[in-house]
């Protein structure tokens, strides 16, 4: 019996090498791998506000947390909807399986105390760390009891009943402030209040460990960039009276805070001297560049902060798209005025009286502004409309506790809040 096996072996082998040749075999791509850090020992991530240093959470040895950048001294780990940052002494650098990237959190939690943070949604999961109290933590998703967040880059759990539901960021609205306001032409004026009653507020946000904000830290928070600790408040005042600089700098620099100034620019003159025989006194180009240490100064309008004739409503909600554009660029140029023509620094903007529609907003975002604030009561919220954002108006009618309720978010609102903008 004659066997042909090798001859059909080597047909098979040409008809493989043909094929092969013609139809390759898929690749498979490996994994994406990214950067890491692994901690040398427990070791804890940081966020830095005005130059202080926050501690959010704890990276546990050995294991591996996604690695977005670095400088000097410090990793930067992926975290929440930002960064936290851990000191270079205490990490090496190694790869990471890149899961891909992770939502970002839609709004936010506090934790009551310090808690671990699982690598499953179940409980007696491993541990991928621990984060803080009195931190804000982005939280991506509800599952079975749990809060998934983005800890170093890993979905990481938090049970929901160790948490306590965020209220938001207070933006305290003011804007008149003097000595002896039951004797002067503002007794009845609701937007003016005593600075005695100012300074025990201001006191009681130093004694009670609140942090000043600024409007660019607000922006990156609310475009899901970064991440903020509990207790972080924004002061603002509407108008540019001079008092702001004469009585609210002088105890703002005192008490290291910051502060946010939205200015009627058309009553920007050379300095507050032009206003000596009115009734009011607004900020010059002069007290502006004085005051940058503690002010940020912003927008309220250039020549709108006026009500339409014979309409109940302010001009931003009656006048044209163009013409609101216009009078918000005219304004960018005369505050720029201050800041060497820099015309982009100016984007933030406090609706006069709080009256907005949807033109308001079209033509105020299409003018370069980032965010834009109203006359409504309540906190920021991290999912809120960056063009209506509510404030916490402070008016002489409001006790200290009512003063803490509302930078709580729990202030009871009243119909008399209401007349804080007219």
């Amino acid at each position: 019996m004659t066997y042909k096996l090798p001859g059909i072996c080597l047909l098979a082998a040409l008809i493989m090498i043909f094929l092969l040749t013609v139809f390759p075999p898929p690749i498979h791509a490996e994994e994406p791998l990214s950067e890491a850090i692994y901690p040398t020992s427990n070791v804890g991530g940081y966020v830095y506000l005005n130059d202080e240093k926050i501690g959010f959470a704890t990276f546990l040895i050995g294991q591996g947390y996604q690695l977005q950048s670095e400088d000097e001294h410090f990793y930067h780990v992926s975290f929440g909807n930002g960064l936290l940052y851990v000191d270079k002494n205490y990490a090496e650098k190694g790869s990471f399986l890149n899961p891909g990237k992770l939502p970002k959190g839609k709004s936010t939690v506090i934790p009551k105390k310090r808690i671990h943070v699982l690598s499953q949604p179940q409980s007696g999961s491993p541990s991928l760390g621990y984060l803080n109290p009195d931190i804000r933590v982005p939280a991506i998703q509800k599952i079975n009891g749990y809060y998934e967040i983005n800890f170093g880059g890993h979905k990481g759990y938090i049970a929901i009943s160790q948490t306590n539901p965020d209220n938001g960021i207070p933006v305290l609205m003011y804007h008149h402030v003097l000595h002896g306001k039951a004797v002067s032409e503002h007794a009845d004026n609701n937007m003016a209040i005593e600075y005695i009653q100012f300074e025990e507020q201001m006191h009681y946000l130093k004694e009670y460990g609140w942090r000043t904000i600024s409007m660019q830290q607000m922006e990156d928070w609310l475009s899901f960039q970064s991440n903020l600790p509990d207790k972080v408040v924004a002061i603002t005042f509407d108008d540019g009276i001079s008092s702001t600089v004469e009585l609210a700098y002088p105890l703002l620099k005192k008490l290291d805070f910051i502060a946010t100034s939205f200015v009627i620019t058309g009553k920007i003159r050379g300095s507050s001297d032009y206003w000596i025989a009115s009734d009011l006194q607004y900020v010059g180009l002069k007290e502006i560049r004085n005051t940058t240490d503690v002010f940020d100064y912003q927008h309220h309008s250039d020549n709108m902060h006026l009500y339409q004739p014979g309409a109940k409503a302010g001009m931003f909600t009656t006048k044209s798209y163009d013409a609101i554009k216009q009078d918000l660029e005219n304004g960018k140029v005369q505050l720029g005025k201050a800041f060497s023509s820099d015309t982009a620094r100016t984007k933030y903007l406090a609706y006069p009286f709080g009256h907005y529609n949807q033109t308001t907003i079209d033509a105020a975002r299409d003018a370069g502004i980032h965010l834009a604030f109203t006359t409504m009561t309540g906190n920021v919220m991290l999912s809120d409309s960056p063009y209506e954002l509510k404030r916490q108006g402070i008016a002489p009618y409001h006790s200290i506790i009512d003063f803490i309720h509302k930078l709580e978010g729990t202030y009871k609102q009243y119909k008399l809040d209401f007349t804080l903008s007219q």
